[in-house]
């Protein structure tokens, strides 16, 4: 419809445009000629009453040419216009403008040519000026003395005033012009819209519904067809709107859905580029901004790559357990499946990248674990099975042998039912099973009990313990006092345990605002640089041997590092060999 209205206000536009166009032309050049003709007249006047009022007829030109020369200096100001007097060869006499010695003959000027050669009254000219450059009218008028024609006076004026008046007019035509042209385009615009307005909107509401303005409707009246058309319309958006609000909500579920899979999801198209992909392939992958991008090109995996390949040229899914390198090592449980057209081709691929490494670390854990169980277990009943079996065959008649095979037996029972019982505890904080009694605390009483609980075996080792708090500052958290205890006793222990004889252990409390910090400290016999990242490990040795020689079960640092966890506190250690080890603990004052 807007080519209509364009027709019609163009059609307009010509026809102004011609017609003023052709007005403008007969009118500009009119007023052109009619005032050429009155400037030629009033400069030929001036001509004729200047040969009088200088008596220049009564002058030899030849011999006076000075003297003309000065007469012409103050006449110019008066008549506003260039004074140039000629001979009958055509030799500058005098020029108000220019001096006179230094210009051309201009016997051939027409203007002279006219009078000097042709014996008219008057000779006019117009053209631009060689001397000064732009347009000017000529009038010469002829010198008589005794008959004869001596020479001729030109006076000329510059046409700069014809042309501005001129460009006057040409003004003020444009400017009517374009008012016409602004009020013939208002009348021919609304008279267009009038005819088109209902035919408009539908083609707007049309091209909206293109664009998916689902919301867009047709609110002007009309008749006839057009009313019916616009109903029909309205009714098909209505339908679209509700159709796609229900597509978007299905296509959101959809999305949070793949965003929130815990597998890598990447949509691959038969060009084998990336279309899509959810945050957790981000995330295995190591990179942003792959979409667009060959998977080959993302994808550093071998093996993957060829999976890949493989279903494309199969048309079949394909699944298998792949290990990659970069950005980290992962363990990967694989699948792509072929998104096949109806003629059978392959049209795209659904990669899911599943990590399992957790699952597989957790499986090696389970089997080590089971492994360090039956070894721990099959040491003390070795011992036990071993010294019953000498008893029986006849040492129990020793009186010596039997008490110290019977001491020797309790001992290993002592390690088999500690082992037991931390197998058991460590197997309720890592279930979760423990009850959580979250109450106050009053740290330093907790820190005493501790000490109190672990001197016997301090004593016994002549190991002296150091309390550095401030017994006059007690310290009241919120949290599992018997979680609390059993840390400090199992790191009392450990420190025991791992330091020499006459050694020195430290237990110290530091309060930190937010947060309380506990450190055992101890100058025993240290822990390797490269064993310190495993020391919470269940079972894990740095000595295989010092361990079982001072009784410890393997354990006791693993239920450590659980219960801290479970508190909401961290824990970290230094070391030394032959120096010491210290423990840092922090937990928070609420929980």
């Amino acid at each position: 419809m807007k080519k209509l209205w364009f027709k019609i206000g163009i059609s307009f536009f010509i026809l102004f445009f011609i017609t003023m166009g052709l007005v403008g032309l007969f009118s500009g050049e009119l007023m052109k000629t009619t005032y050429l003709d009155m400037k030629e007249n009033q400069l030929e006047d001036e001509a004729r009453v200047l040969l009088h009022t200088t008596n220049i007829e009564n002058v030899n030109l030849d011999q006076n040419s000075a003297q003309i020369q000065e007469q012409l200096s103050p006449l110019t100001e008066e008549v506003d216009a260039r004074i140039t007097i000629v001979d009958n060869k055509g030799h500058v006499i005098a020029d108000s403008k220019e001096d006179p010695t230094t210009l051309e003959n201009h016997a051939n000027r027409p203007e002279f040519k006219e009078v000097l050669q042709d014996g008219q009254d008057v000779g006019i000219a117009t053209r631009k000026s060689d001397t000064l450059g732009y347009s000017m009218l000529y009038v010469a008028v002829p010198i008589v003395q005794n008959g004869d024609v001596a020479g001729a006076l030109r006076i000329a004026v510059s046409l700069e005033s014809v042309e501005s008046a001129i460009n006057t007019l040409w003004g003020n035509l444009f400017l009517i012009f374009g008012i016409a042209l602004i009020l013939i385009a208002l009348i021919s615009i609304f008279i267009a819209r009038k005819i088109t307005k209902p035919v408009q909107e539908i083609i707007e509401v049309s091209t909206d519904l293109a664009n998916h303005e689902y919301s867009s409707r047709i609110y002007g009246k009309s008749s006839g067809e057009l009313q019916e058309l616009s109903i029909s319309v309205n009714k098909l958006a209505e339908s679209l709107e509700t159709q796609m609000f229900e597509i978007r909500e299905n296509s959101q579920r959809l999305t949070a859905i793949v965003e929130n899979l815990v597998s890598g999801v990447m949509l691959i198209n038969h060009d084998k580029e990336i279309v899509m992909t959810n945050r957790m392939m981000y995330r295995i992958l190591g990179k942003q901004e792959i979409t667009g991008k060959p998977f080959y090109e993302v994808i550093k995996s071998y093996g993957l790559s060829e999976l890949i390949e493989e279903t494309l040229q199969t048309k079949q899914m394909k699944q298998e357990e792949i290990t990659i390198y970069f950005p980290k090592e992962m363990i990967l449980d694989a699948s792509v499946s072929p998104i096949l057209m109806e003629d059978g081709e392959v049209s795209g691929l659904v990669l899911l990248l599943h990590d399992i490494t957790q699952i597989r670390h957790l499986e090696n854990v389970r089997s080590e674990f089971v492994a360090n169980v039956s070894h721990e277990l099959k040491t003390p009943v070795t011992a036990l099975k071993g010294f019953a079996e000498t008893l029986l065959d006849g040492a129990m008649y020793d009186e010596a042998l039997l008490k110290q095979f019977l001491t020797i037996i309790k001992d290993e029972s002592d390690r088999l039912h500690r082992l037991i019982l931390d197998i058991l505890a460590l197997s309720r904080i890592e279930q979760k099973t423990l009850p959580l009694q979250i109450e106050e605390v009053n740290v330093n009483d907790m820190m005493e009990q501790s000490v109190k609980t672990v001197s016997e075996l301090a004593t016994l080792k002549e190991i002296s313990i150091q309390k550095k708090w401030d017994e006059n500052k007690t310290i009241l958290i919120e949290n599992e006092g018997d979680r609390l205890q059993q840390i400090l006793i199992n790191l009392l222990s450990n420190a025991i345990q791992y330091t020499p004889a006459k050694g020195e252990i430290s237990l110290q409390l530091e309060d930190l605002g937010d947060e309380i910090q506990l450190i055992v400290k101890d100058n025993g016999i240290g822990i390797p640089a490269k064993d310190l990242e495993r020391i919470f490990e269940r079972f894990y040795r740095v000595d295989k041997a010092r361990t079982r020689h001072s009784g410890g079960t393997g354990l006791g640092l693993s239920i450590v590092k659980h219960l801290v966890d479970m508190m909401e506190g961290t824990i970290h250690v230094t070391s030394q060999e032959n120096i010491g080890t210290t423990f840092y603990i922090r937990l928070p004052k609420h929980r």
